[in-house]
């Protein structure tokens, strides 16, 4: 019952089942006395997912139809009832505003009900006592009716019990192919419906349409294919009523509507819902890819140093990044390859696009596959969803491959179709995707002997190495350690928040003293580690690398209990520092250069537990 004392909306004058509704928030704003017992709503807040059945996307696909046409009619979804019942419904929309719609309901059971007494009360009342036979009854039925059945948009047949045409108006021909003079007297199943969509038979029993008049039952069919007399089919929606003569069952007449094109519309509508939902998931790739990269990616924004092999390295590197030559940088671990490849990407025209690293050591031939050119869902075991590869990840950005001639031979040899051609197929998938790629290639190998020994092919080798990049080791370019100790210091201090501590001269001369068959990795983390351990803003290397120590004069021989309790005391104090946390930028495991899961191992071995230094 409506409250006196609120307003007329325009719900409550509609002579349906009525909601106003917000869809987007999932909100029905408003309901009707009908609509009310129809769902059987007790609050006036209730959510539109309360009442529906049908999935987000089929909805989607309804309200996208409402927009797009201002008001649209529908059977497609399904609404809860009373007592946990489905309604079978006709959904009436009309787009109010951007955010608003309001939806009117025809209870489809209810109307056959309604049609069905009505039609009994009506033979009961006019009777059909002046048809002599069923063929007389549906001329009759026609003569009379005449003008409806060519003016009506529908198609409208009927057919006496034995399933033969007795008419058939204009728009059913037009839309058939057929004339009535090929129809009439003849069964129609066998011409218009013997088939289903897929080519399988469609046997007579099995029609709708003759279960109609067989059973006694108004039957609505929503998804089904009429053939055309070209052999055409076209998609159909009808609705097939039994109809008496003297309260005998005479047949049934037949009104169907050409639904082909809406169907279409319907699919592309689909079609393009899923390509934005997987392009939603590859951007959403891509995006957590890209945060990967951020907080693995050392802080380098250039090449640190004033050494001849510095300078030289510099200006191939701008040579490089003005060319879309793929490059091979070579050099022994920790000399920067990686920052190299970093300084090129950066100077060159792809540097608003990705720089897309892939290490070919770290992981076994076959996921590697799977990373480097992505999958369908279920190309394999375990693949659950669609993902995108690295090589369109780097599309029309730089493509960085790491310790490249760990490449299996397989991979090396579609790598260099892609290369060649610019093209490539996902694992599951026979579609081809093109790629733009500026490779950069990095090896600690001498990639030519690798060639020489069979193992690496030569053709990706001359591929890769159109322009080639030598990184020299650190003790090669001694007038580098003393700029590159300050910028790693510095860097150090402002990332983790620590006091400001000095680079004195016997800080270089002890540096300058050791050998760094580590290379500048290697140099970044003593200078780390020892500003972490850094007292009153002195530095000191307390460390041993490789049987040597940078303090001179140092002859302390250490027991192995002793080593392990001054490598204890050490974690301890990057834990304090750290306040328990052992991974990430700020974490224990950062501060001492070694990799989060060596350090979880170290505490597992000493008994540490993390939580006390919290």
């Amino acid at each position: 019952m409506l409250d006196d004392s609120r307003p007329l909306s325009i719900v409550d004058v509609q002579p349906l089942p009525a909601l106003l509704a917000e869809p987007r928030a999932n909100r029905i704003l408003n309901t009707n006395e009908a609509a009310r017992a129809l769902f059987d709503l007790r609050a006036r807040d209730t959510r539109l997912s309360d009442v529906l059945i049908s999935g987000a996307a089929e909805m989607a696909v309804y309200l996208d139809a409402v927009s797009h046409f201002g008001r649209y009619i529908g059977r497609a979804l399904q609404f809860h009832g009373s007592e946990g019942a489905t309604l079978r419904l006709q959904t009436y929309g009309v787009q109010l505003t951007d955010d608003q719609v309001l939806l009117s309901f025809l209870d489809l059971d209810d109307l056959d009900r309604r049609t069905h007494e009505t039609e009994q009360e009506a033979h009961h009342k006019g009777g059909l006592m002046q048809w002599q036979n069923i063929y007389g009854f549906f001329r009759e039925v026609e003569a009379q009716n005449h003008l409806i059945l060519e003016a009506a948009g529908e198609g409208i047949y009927g057919i006496n019990a034995q399933g033969q045409a007795t008419f058939v108006n204009r728009a059913a021909q037009e839309m058939l192919g057929w004339s009535a003079d090929d129809l009439i007297g003849r069964e129609l199943h066998p011409i218009i419906h013997h088939k289903h969509l897929n080519g399988e038979h469609f046997p007579a029993h099995r029609c709708p349409i003759y279960a109609s008049f067989r059973r006694d039952e108004t039957t609505r069919v929503d998804d089904d294919v009429f053939w055309r007399k070209d052999g055409k089919p076209i998609m159909v929606e009808y609705v097939s009523t039994p109809i008496y003569d003297h309260n005998v069952l005479a047949g049934a007449v037949v009104i169907f509507r050409d639904v082909t094109e809406r169907r279409e519309n319907e699919r592309k509508l689909r079609e393009a819902l899923d390509e934005v939902k997987e392009l939603k998931e590859k951007l959403e790739q891509e995006n957590e890819y890209l945060l990967t990269e951020i907080r693995s990616a050392r802080s380098q924004t250039g090449i640190v140093g004033v050494s001849p092999a510095i300078k030289s390295l510099n200006i191939q590197i701008d040579l490089a990044a003005q060319s879309n030559a793929h490059v091979l940088v070579s050099g022994p671990p920790g000399s920067g390859k990686s920052m190299t490849v970093s300084a090129i990407h950066e100077a060159s025209s792809r540097h608003h696009r990705p720089l897309v690293r892939i290490n070919c050591s770290e992981t076994n031939a076959e996921v590697l596959e799977a990373e480097l050119f992505g999958y369908r869902r279920g190309a394999f075991a375990g693949a659950s969803r669609d993902r995108t590869g690295k090589l369109m990840m780097a599309n029309n950005g730089t493509l960085h491959l790491d310790e490249i001639s760990d490449l299996s031979k397989d991979i090396q040899a579609r790598l260099h179709d892609v290369l060649q051609s610019g093209r490539f197929q996902r694992m599951g998938s026979s579609a081809e995707s093109t790629v733009s790629l500026h490779v950069v290639a990095t090896t600690s190998r001498d990639l030519s002997a690798e060639v020489r020994a069979g193992r690496f092919r030569q053709d990706l080798y001359f591929m890769l190495n159109m322009f080639s990049i030598r990184c020299e080791p650190l003790s090669e370019r001694p007038a580098d350690i003393p700029y590159l100790a300050k910028h790693f210091l510095d860097r150090t201090t402002r990332r983790l928040r620590l006091p400001k501590t000095r680079m004195t001269r016997a800080n270089i001369d002890v540096l300058n003293q050791y050998g760094w068959p580590g290379n500048v990795r290697e140099l970044e983390n003593v200078i780390e580690r020892a500003a972490i351990l850094a007292q009153g803003g002195r530095l000191e290397f307390d460390f041993h690398l490789s049987g040597s120590s940078p303090e001179a004069g140092s002859d302390v021989v250490l027991t192995n209990e002793e080593l392990r309790a001054l490598e204890r005391k050490n974690l301890e104090n990057a834990l304090a520092r750290a306040k328990g946390k052992v991974s990430g930028s700020h974490g224990a495991a950062a501060m001492l250069g070694i990799a989060s899961t060596t350090m979880y191992s170290k505490i597992k071995s000493f008994e540490i537990d993390p939580a006390e230094f919290k």
